[in-house]
C-alpha cells in the first residue's frame, strides 16, 4: 500500500509577527530611545555561543527588527546605534520553535559603553503567536526521574494531555485520539504510519541525545498541517566549539523492588535486571565552521513474570478422570464405561496435551482442570546510535546532517505463552532516520529553509509455535500448519479453547515494513513590519505487511 500526501501552506501577512520554521526559532523586537521614540538603523547582531555563528540585521523605520530561522541554543544579542550606549543581552536561551522578543531601550552615550542584560532572565512568554505549547528543555529531561529513560513520557507535563488505556499507551491531547498526534524529529516526519497511536515516534530518543522538545497542543500554525492532535517537535543535540563528552550507566534490580502478587515466599523472587549504558561526545571539526555530535546507548533487560493458565489435570489427559459430581469417565477406548462418544483417545491430541504441565495452584473444575502458575522470562537487547554534523558552507548557508538508528530484539515482550515455552512471540525491530537540512540566507530580508527526511522501520513478530506443533499436527499441502481447537473453555464445557499459534491469530509470524520520505521548503520574506511565509511539504509513505505460515484449525 502506498499513500501520497501533499500539503501546501500559505501564511497570511501579519503585523509584527514572524511565523517560523518547524524547529527554528526567531528573535525580534523594537529599539527605542530615552524619549520612547523608535530608533531606525540600529545594528542588531545575534551570535550563537556554542558555534560562533553570527547573523546581523538593522531596525527599520518603525524601530523593528527580526532575525528568523535561528537554531535553538544560547545567544548573545547586541543592539547598537551611534550616539547611544550598546544594549547587550548575554546568554539568551532560544528554544525550539520559539519567537523570542527582545526590546532595547537606549540611553545617550558612546557605543563603546554598554548596558548588559542577563538574557536568561527574560520571561519566555509567547507574545508573537497564539499557539499554546509546553517546552521540555534539556535540564528538565535530565533532572526529572524517568523510569526507562524515555523523554517522551514528559509529554504528560503539558496541560490537557492524558495517557490512553486502549493498548497503544499513547497520548490523548484535549480529547483528540492518540493516533492524531504528529511526531517530528529535527523538523522532519517521525510518525509510524502503519501503527499510529503509540507514545513516541518511529525513532526513539534518550535524555543524552535529545536537546529539548516542544509540545504544541492548540491553535498551531498552518505549517503543522498533518494532524489535529498535538505536535511533538523534538530536536537532537549538536556539537559546539568546545569538546565535550560523557559516559553513563543506570541500573535497576529486583533486590530493590517488590514481588509480583503471584510470586510469593518461599518461591524465589522473579528476577528484574535493567542495565542502560552509553556515551556522548561532541565538538568541533573545524572551529566556527563544522561540528559533530554522537550518542550511543545500550539496554540490557532481563525479567521473569509469573504467568497463569488453566490446564487439564493429568487424569483428564490420560482419559480416565472423575467429574465434580463424582462420576468416573473413561474414554481411553471406544468401549470404555461412560464413554458416550464412542471414540478412543486420539494419538495426535494426546501428544499435544502432553506438552502441558499439570496444574500446580489449585482446581478450577475438580478432577478436570486446574491453575498452572509458571515463569515467563523476557530478554531485551537493544541499542541506539545518533550522529549529527553541522557545517557552515558559507556565511549565508548552513548544512545539517543527522542519522539515527534503533535496533532491538525482545524475546518475549507480550508474555503470550499459555504454558511454559508454548506460543512465545519474539519481536525483532530496527529503525533508520535521516535528515538533510539546508538553511540559506538569500538576503537580509529573505531566508529559505529546505529539509529532506527519510525514515524506515522494520517490526517482526514471530511465534515458536510452528516448530513445536507442526511436527505433531502436520501441515497441509500448502505448507500451512494446523492448530487444535476445542469448545470454548469460558462456557465450562472444555478445559481450554485452543492449542497452537493463537497469539498472532491465524499465523506463526508477521512482518511489517513502513517508512516515509519527506521534502519541505519554506521561504520567509520580511517586508517592513510584516512577514510573509510560504512553502510546501511533500510526504511519501509506504507500508507493507506480510504474514508467515498461515495456520488452519482442526477440531479436538
Amino acid at each position: 500500500m502506498r499513500m501520497l500526501k501533499f500539503s501546501f501552506n500559505l501564511l497570511l501577512v501579519m503585523f509584527s509577527i514572524l511565523l517560523r520554521a518547524q524547529t527554528a526559532g526567531s528573535i525580534s523586537g523594537t529599539a527605542r530611545d530615552p524619549s520612547d521614540a523608535v530608533v531606525e538603523g540600529a545594528r542588531v547582531t545575534v551570535t550563537n555561543n556554542a558555534t560562533g555563528a553570527t547573523r546581523s540585521e538593522t531596525t527599520n523605520s518603525s524601530g523593528f527588527y527580526t532575525v528568523p530561522n535561528l537554531v535553538p541554543g544560547t545567544y548573545i544579542v547586541t543592539i547598537e546605534k551611534q550616539g547611544f550606549t550598546t544594549v547587550r543581552f548575554e546568554d539568551t536561551p532560544l528554544t525550539v520553535a520559539q519567537a523570542l522578543v527582545l526590546n532595547a531601550k537606549f540611553t545617550v552615550g558612546s557605543v563603546q559603553e554598554s548596558v548588559t542584560v542577563d538574557g536568561a532572565a527574560v520571561a519566555p512568554i509567547e507574545t508573537q503567536s497564539s499557539q499554546l505549547s509546553t517546552l521540555v528543555d534539556h535540564r528538565t529531561i535530565v533532572d526529572l526521574p524517568l523510569l526507562t529513560r524515555n523523554p517522551y513520557e514528559l509529554v504528560l507535563l503539558s496541560p490537557g494531555t492524558n495517557q490512553t488505556n486502549d493498548g497503544n499507551n499513547g497520548f490523548s491531547v484535549n480529547g483528540s485520539r492518540d493516533r492524531n498526534n504528529n511526531f517530528l524529529l529535527d523538523g522532519v516526519d517521525n510518525n509510524d504510519t502503519s501503527v499510529p497511536g503509540g507514545p513516541s515516534g518511529i525513532l526513539a530518543i534518550n535524555p543524552d541525545s535529545a536537546q529539548e522538545f516542544r509540545v504544541i497542543t492548540n491553535t498551531f500554525n498552518a505549517e503543522y498541517g498533518r494532524n489535529t492532535g498535538a505536535i511533538i517537535d523534538v530536536i537532537t543535540r549538536s556539537g559546539s566549539n568546545s569538546l565535550h563528552g560523557d559516559a553513563y550507566w543506570f541500573g535497576r534490580y529486583n533486590a530493590l523492588g517488590a514481588r509480583d502478587f503471584f510470586n510469593r515466599v518461599p518461591d524465589k523472587q522473579n528476577p528484574y535486571v535493567r542495565n542502560q549504558f552509553g556515551f556522548s561526545v561532541g565538538g568541533p571539526i573545524i572551529k566556527n565552521s563544522s561540528f559533530f555530535f554522537i550518542n550511543n546507548e545500550y539496554q540490557r533487560y532481563r525479567t521473569t513474570l509469573t504467568a497463569s493458565s488453566i490446564v487439564p489435570t493429568a487424569a483428564f489427559k490420560s482419559g480416565l478422570f472423575t467429574t465434580p459430581n463424582g462420576t468416573t469417565v473413561d474414554v481411553r477406548t471406544p468401549g470404555s464405561p461412560n464413554n458416550l462418544t464412542g471414540l478412543g483417545l486420539d494419538p495426535t491430541v494426546s501428544k499435544v496435551l502432553a506438552l502441558l504441565p499439570s496444574p500446580n495452584a489449585g482446581d478450577v473444575i475438580p478432577g478436570v482442570t486446574g491453575t498452572l502458575n509458571f515463569p515467563s522470562p523476557d530478554n531485551l537487547n537493544s541499542y541506539t546510535w545518533t550522529g549529527k554534523i553541522d557545517h557552515k558552507i558559507t556565511e549565508n548557508q548552513q548544512l545539517t546532517l543527522r542519522y539515527a538508528y534503533n535496533h532491538a530484539i525482545d524475546s518475549n515482550p507480550f508474555h503470550t505463552e499459555f504454558a511454559p515455552g508454548l506460543d512465545v512471540v519474539a519481536s525483532p525491530s530496527y529503525a533508520h532516520g535521516v535528515l538533510v537540512g539546508l538553511s540559506s540566507t538569500v538576503s537580509t530580508r529573505t531566508i529559505n529553509d529546505f529539509k529532506f527526511g527519510w525514515n524506515k522501520v522494520f517490526a517482526g513478530f514471530t511465534s515458536n509455535c510452528a516448530g513445536i506443533f507442526d511436527p505433531i499436527t502436520g501441515a497441509d499441502e500448502a505448507g500451512n500448519g494446523r492448530d487444535v481447537s476445542a469448545p470454548d473453555a469460558s462456557l465450562g464445557v472444555a478445559p481450554l479453547s485452543a492449542l497452537g499459534c493463537n497469539a498472532l491469530f491465524d499465523s506463526a509470524g508477521q512482518v511489517r515494513r513502513t517508512g516515509t520520505s519527506s521534502y519541505s521548503d519554506a521561504i520567509s520574506w520580511v517586508k517592513g513590519n510584516h512577514t510573509l511565509k510560504f512553502g510546501g511539504d511533500h510526504r511519501d509513505a509506504v507500508g507493507r505487511l506480510r504474514r508467515l505460515q498461515l495456520a488452519r484449525c482442526v477440531g479436538l
